[in-house]
Parts: structure tokens; C-alpha cells; sequence
């Protein structure tokens, strides 16, 4: 395989002529040279040294971290896990709320509609009694008008003197 992938190297790094397009791709070795050579790995020159004992090794890819990624994931789920804990407690504690305003809010109408009741109760007393002090009044204007008239110096005896 080595010795085909060194020809594909020599293939794509001959200089290419310029040509029309209808001239392009004439033969298999323009196709070839076409073809990117990026998607494949560059080709090792004949004399390369074996990888343990080239001097410049390419660096290692870095290498992943899997404790670190699990402490993470186990940190954000426990995060979420206190979140979910904390939404369904403060859901709970506007259940609560929830209901002792709907309570507060019974007792408070109650507390009107007795209210309401006590004011009528005192507005028709005070309809009553203005109605019995219009009646006094009369009464007492009657009784003025008997009194003034029986006891008129017109009426009255003369005395014996």
C-alpha cells in the first residue's frame, strides 16, 4: 500500500498545465491529480525512519479527560436534581399561599357582608328613630298648643282678691 500512495503523492504534486474545461479530465492521471489530496494522509518518503525513531514525532492527540468529564456531569446533575428540589419546594410553598389568600379572601368578604348587614341594621334604626322623633315633635307641638290655650289669661279665673 506504501508504494501506491507514494505515487498518488507524485501524481498530485506534478505541475498541472492549464487547460479548457472540456479538455480536463481526459486521462486518469488528470483525475487523480484532481482529486483533493487533503482527505488523504500525506505520503511518507521512502527513506522515513520508523515512528520510534524519528527524531520530530508528530504530538500525540490530546488525550480526554474522562474523570473530569464525569465529575462534571455528575456536578450538573446534582445541580439540576437542587433546582428540580428547589422548583418543587417553592411550588409547594404558592400552593400554600395560593390557598391561604383564597381563605383570607372568604374571611374578608364574610367580614363585609357583616358589614353590609350591620350598616343596613343601623340605617333603618336611624330611619326609625328620626321617624319617632318627627312623631315627638308633633306630639309635643300639640301638647305645647293645649297647654298655651287651656292656660290663657283668657280662660283663667279671676281671682279673689
Amino acid at each position: 500500500m506504501q508504494p501506491a500512495l507514494n505515487d498518488l503523492a507524485t501524481i498530485t504534486t506534478l505541475p498541472r498545465q492549464t487547460a479548457s474545461t472540456s479538455e480536463m479530465f481526459l486521462n486518469a492521471s488528470d483525475k487523480i491529480a484532481a482529486f483533493p489530496s487533503a482527505s488523504l494522509p500525506p505520503a511518507a518518503p521512502a527513506y522515513a525512519l520508523p515512528e520510534a525513531v524519528s527524531p520530530a514525532a508528530p504530538p500525540a492527540a490530546p488525550q480526554r479527560d474522562w474523570p473530569s468529564a464525569l465529575a462534571l456531569i455528575e456536578e450538573t446533575s446534582e445541580a439540576i436534581r437542587i433546582s428540580d428540589l428547589r422548583y418543587a419546594q417553592l411550588e409547594e410553598r404558592l400552593q400554600q399561599t395560593i390557598t391561604q389568600a383564597a381563605v383570607n379572601m372568604r374571611e374578608l368578604e364574610g367580614q363585609i357582608a357583616t358589614a353590609n348587614e350591620m350598616l343596613w341594621r343601623s340605617e333603618e334604626r336611624a330611619r326609625q328613630a328620626e321617624a319617632r322623633a318627627v312623631e315627638a315633635e308633633a306630639w309635643l307641638a300639640r301638647l305645647h298648643d293645649a297647654v298655651t290655650s287651656s292656660f290663657s289669661s283668657a280662660n283663667r279665673p279671676q281671682s279673689r282678691g
